[in-house]
Parts: structure tokens; C-alpha cells; sequence
């Protein structure tokens, strides 16, 4: 079974049994979206590395026009460079949604319901220990995927995006209208819709490039 089925699974199954078990909210699930977020940037960090250290892996075709300091990179290193560009570029970017999922979780933008559950953030840490060991094991160990360098990196963030936005959207439907905390079912529903479809379009496009 691909490891990112089963992630997949463990970012949906684990989610449903905090909600209809242990009490979880919107404000959990979002936290360990937040979270999966992180998983995903180490473990394309990883992945970039491994395929930079790959046949090809710095050829200027492959890497793109990467520039430090105003100066092209070119040559042996330049696929390191690139990874770590996009370690900065997405740790800013994970940080900035970070602060806005903590302003959304203490009730900034929207009003939290008084009479929603007390926040159990160490279940959702739980949760992402699980699901994000599987995504860094898979980057360190799985295969080196054939996209190298910018095209590599640029592919992790349309997934990021939409799935995120969606979520986000979601909440603010649940704290706008104050709905139960079964709602959150509608976060694990929408993430598990907008993975899936990524996963199952990128598996097609594997498929139709391999033929």
C-alpha cells in the first residue's frame, strides 16, 4: 500500500476517532493540519536532498535559475541550494499560517462557543507524531521521485494550498454559525476529499508520463 495512502488513512481515521471519541472540535483538527503542514515541508526538504545527491540532480536545466545574492548557482551544490531556499521560503510561509491558525483557535477572527470542550492539543500532537514519522520515513527511505529540482520544489505547494484554504474555509463556516463539534467531521471530510483527489491525479500522471 503507497505510504501516502496510508497517511492519508492516519490523517482521517485518527482525526474521526478524536472527534466521535474523545471530545475534539474544529480547534484540534485544524491544529493537526497546521502540523501535517510542518511533516510536509521536512519531508520534501529530505527529498530534495536525496534527489539532488541523484544523477542530474544539479544539472542547471534541472535546478532552474536559482539565484544567491544576485548570483546563479550552478554545479555541484546547486541542488542543496535549492533545497535549502525552499526550506526558508516554506518555513516563512508555515510560520505566517501558523500565527493564523493559533489567532483562529483562542477565537481573534471568529468567536469560539463557550459550550465546546476544553482544547486537547496534545491528542492532535499525538495524531501528527504518527502521521508525519510516516511521510519523513517515506522522503528518507521511498523512492526518489523523477521531478528534480524547481519542479520538484513547486510541487509541494499547489496540494498545500488547496487543501488548507479548504480547511480554513470550514472553520470559518463552523464559528460563523456555531455549529456542534461534530462538525469538525466537515474539516476530516474536506481534507480527506482535496489529499485524495491530489493523490489519485498525481498517481494518473505518473502513470500516463510512465506509458
Amino acid at each position: 500500500m503507497p505510504t501516502r495512502l496510508l497517511t492519508l488513512l492516519a490523517y482521517t481515521a485518527l482525526p474521526l476517532v478524536g472527534v466521535l471519541l474523545l471530545g475534539w472540535d474544529w480547534r484540534e483538527i485544524v491544529l493537526l493540519y497546521w502540523l501535517e503542514n510542518i511533516s510536509l515541508g521536512v519531508a520534501m526538504v529530505i527529498t530534495m536532498l536525496r534527489s539532488a545527491d541523484a544523477p542530474g540532480g544539479d544539472d542547471p536545466a534541472v535546478v532552474g535559475n536559482l539565484t544567491v545574492n544576485g548570483r546563479p548557482v550552478r554545479g555541484p551544490g546547486a541542488g542543496r541550494a535549492l533545497a535549502g531556499f525552499f526550506a526558508l521560503h516554506y518555513g516563512i510561509f508555515t510560520f505566517v499560517h501558523g500565527v493564523f491558525v493559533i489567532l483562529l483557535i483562542v477565537g481573534v477572527f471568529v468567536p469560539t462557543p463557550t459550550a465546546q470542550s476544553p482544547f486537547n492539543g496534545v491528542g492532535a500532537l499525538i495524531v501528527w507524531i504518527i502521521g508525519g514519522t510516516a511521510q519523513v520515513l517515506a522522503a528518507r527511505f521511498g523512492p526518489v521521485p523523477e521531478k528534480r529540482g524547481s519542479a520538484l520544489m513547486l510541487s509541494a505547494y499547489p496540494r498545500m494550498i488547496v487543501l488548507h484554504v479548504s480547511v480554513i474555509v470550514g472553520i470559518v463556516l463552523i464559528a460563523t454559525f456555531e455549529w456542534p463539534a461534530a462538525a469538525a467531521l466537515l474539516l476530516i471530510g474536506l481534507h480527506a476529499l482535496v489529499d485524495g483527489a491530489a493523490w489519485m491525479l498525481g498517481a494518473s500522471r505518473d502513470r500516463a508520463r510512465a506509458s
